[in-house]
């Protein structure tokens, strides 16, 4: 399997769904260890690297999901690469990298089960991705929009949703800026 080039196929559709890349850290591959997924940042060197669990080396379908999940994140990472602080993610962060693993496996697997294991164990990210859900429902190319305006997910204010011209209702926008948990 082609690690490099299934990230950069990612790559491409994440940005086509929901805006360019805004990175100053460069990619320089994938690492398989015992923690959950994340994206590990090498300030000295200015790389990241996309870590998955080690479930995800043989089970193809948590393999594209984890994988899809932490490229998502590389479009708007949280560690600054100047200052080296990682900031806190939003429900909408999370929300959307979630929203775009399950795009990611649609053809893999039975989707419906995956969200309800989400429901069922990971309660946050079900959560999260509903949310996103109900932003897309209203307006697909929302987060295109909102990243035109501030390209940072995490440094979205309630007043850039009305600045990208979107019609989202207050509590929606309120619960998708909160902090992930």
């Amino acid at each position: 399997m082609d690690y490099d080039e299934i990230v950069k196929d990612y790559l491409k559709v994440a940005q086509e769904l929901y805006g360019p890349m805004v990175n100053a850290w460069n990619y320089s591959g994938i690492e398989f260890n015992n923690m959950r997924p994340h994206l590990r940042y090498f300030s000295d060197t200015g790389n990241l690297v996309v870590s998955l669990n080690q479930k995800a080396r043989n089970d193809n379908v948590q393999f594209h999901f984890q994988l899809s999940h932490e490229i998502c994140h590389m479009l708007y990472p949280t560690m600054d690469i100047v200052t080296n602080i990682n900031k806190p993610t939003t429900v909408l962060n999370e929300g959307l990298s979630t929203y775009f693993s399950l795009f990611a496996i649609e053809n893999l697997c039975n989707v419906q089960e995956v969200i309800s294991n989400l429901k069922e164990y990971s309660n946050n990210y079900y959560h999260a991705f509903l949310l996103v859900a109900q932003l897309h429902q209203i307006d697909q190319g929302a987060v295109k929009k909102l990243r035109s305006i501030k390209p940072m997910l995490n440094e979205l204010k309630e007043e850039d949703f009305e600045h990208a011209g979107l019609k989202i209702p207050k509590e929606l926008v309120k619960k998708l800026l909160t902090v992930f948990k």
